[in-house]
């Protein structure tokens, strides 16, 4: 297909480009010569020097990058800004920045991606020590030993659990080991050791794999709640619900800021609760312009409630992952 080139010295107007009439070779719409795009689906018309190995790496590294930056553009704020990035996108800012959607699957998935290679691991030594004789969560020595009446639960336990359980039956077992517990207690183990013995996971994975999920769930929720006690603000749940993705978003960053400083340091559950509190706090009051006294009351009660909905869809997410892994 031959193009005739209109070349003019530096200063001048940009070089155009005449093509030949005819089709699209994407969707077939009739394109006339001074068209380089198609209008219908915006496939750039094929040239010569677009068949070249240098133009298939430079565009794709281009593509690469130009979302790279856009990203870490994205990150930084989002970190040292609690609210900044709800507050441009509801300006209209919304090129600048990756969508809050594809921002929580891309952080997301990269957390999902790491979460395996942060399997604690028990030794033999802690293995043998007698557990606590009541209900408990130990931290030692960057291991996590969770423990239900004297019956430790943890990764090393897997092998003897399966014996007995194959012997007596899941629900004897559970009567056995935990007949002072309440019901939903009851409840909550025979799902949680369902999993483990179906998948070798220790305890703690069962828990951070379904949390993760659980998450997911909850966005629509807390959207939900915001507008529930935001409600004379009258701003759209469309609002509250790209605050909550940008909320999680940072959250689950913070998730995978903790995956990696894990590999040299434990850091407490705890930390991580306060720091995503803290971090809520200023969102809010950056996002919906209230006192601070007001913020914390209503960062209170959206967490309460937020917990009081969060535990029962938890029981149901653990018992639909029990049923398709068992």
């Amino acid at each position: 297909m031959k193009s005739l080139i209109k070349r003019k010295t530096g200063g001048q107007e940009i070089p155009e480009t005449l093509h030949e009439p005819g089709p699209c070779l994407n969707c077939g719409t009739h394109l006339w010569p001074n068209d380089m795009f198609c209008p219908k689906c915006g496939q750039k018309r094929l040239e010569h020097e677009d068949m070249s190995i240098r133009h298939l790496f430079q565009d794709s590294f281009l593509d690469y990058f130009h979302f790279d930056s856009k990203f870490f553009r994205t990150i930084i704020p989002l970190v040292t800004k609690p609210g900044w990035l709800t507050v441009e996108f509801m300006n209209g800012k919304r090129r600048s920045f990756v969508e809050p959607f594809k921002l929580f699957l891309v952080i997301s998935v990269i957390y999902f991606i790491l979460l395996p290679f942060s399997g604690e691991s028990v030794s033999e030594q802690d293995a043998g020590k007698k557990p606590a004789p009541s209900s408990a969560v130990d931290i030692k020595q960057n291991h996590t030993h969770f423990s239900f009446n004297g019956l430790m639960v943890n990764d090393a336990a897997i092998d003897s659990m399966r014996n007995e359980i194959d012997s007596t039956g899941l629900k004897q077992y559970v009567e056995k080991h935990f007949k002072k517990e309440s019901g939903w207690t009851k409840l909550f183990v025979r799902q949680a050791l369902k999993i483990m013995i179906s998948t070798g996971q220790s305890f703690t994975t069962v828990l951070e794999h379904t949390a993760s999920k659980l998450i997911f769930l909850l966005i629509p929720v807390l959207a939900l709640l915001l507008k529930l006690f935001y409600i004379r603000d009258k701003r759209l749940y469309y609002e509250h619900l790209i605050f909550s993705l940008h909320i999680h978003s940072f959250f689950f960053l913070l998730l995978i800021l903790c995956l990696l400083a894990g590999f040299f340091i434990h850091i407490s559950t705890w930390i991580i609760v306060l720091v995503f509190l803290v971090y809520t706090l200023l969102a809010l009051k950056r996002y919906y312009r209230q006192s601070t006294g007001k913020t914390l009351a209503k960062i209170f009660l959206i967490s309460v409630s937020y917990l009081i909905i969060a535990l029962p869809i938890f029981m149901i997410v653990l018992m639909a992952v029990a049923v398709m892994t068992y």
